[in-house]
């Protein structure tokens, strides 16, 4: 199992606010059923790394489908084969050594 969080950047908009911009990179991760948190600076994916990357790669398409002629996209990848990964005990993981 795989945790990536991803970052899509429309650019060359006419406005600052990328609201609306990240709302519609999200539409296709909400139909792919995988399991997602939205961050303040990006999204957090975890899953088959394989099904995670065409799903990113769905949303890296979104902003050229509605005109935008330039995106900007950064990945990070955790992917363990050693032993079952998620986004809630990565973080209790650090919590219960703090």
């Amino acid at each position: 199992m795989a945790i990536v969080e991803v970052s899509i950047v429309p650019l060359g908009l006419s406005t600052t606010s990328l609201s609306e911009q990240v709302a519609s990179v999200l539409k296709p991760l909400k139909c792919s059923g995988l399991h997602y948190t939205l961050t303040a600076m990006g999204t957090i994916i975890e899953g088959d790394l394989e099904e995670v990357m065409k799903c990113v790669l769905r949303m890296h398409e979104v902003p050229f489908h509605k005109g935008v002629g330039r995106v900007y996209t950064t990945i990070k990848i955790d992917d363990r084969h050693d032993k079952p990964a998620t986004i809630e005990g990565k973080i209790r993981s650090v919590e219960d050594n703090s």
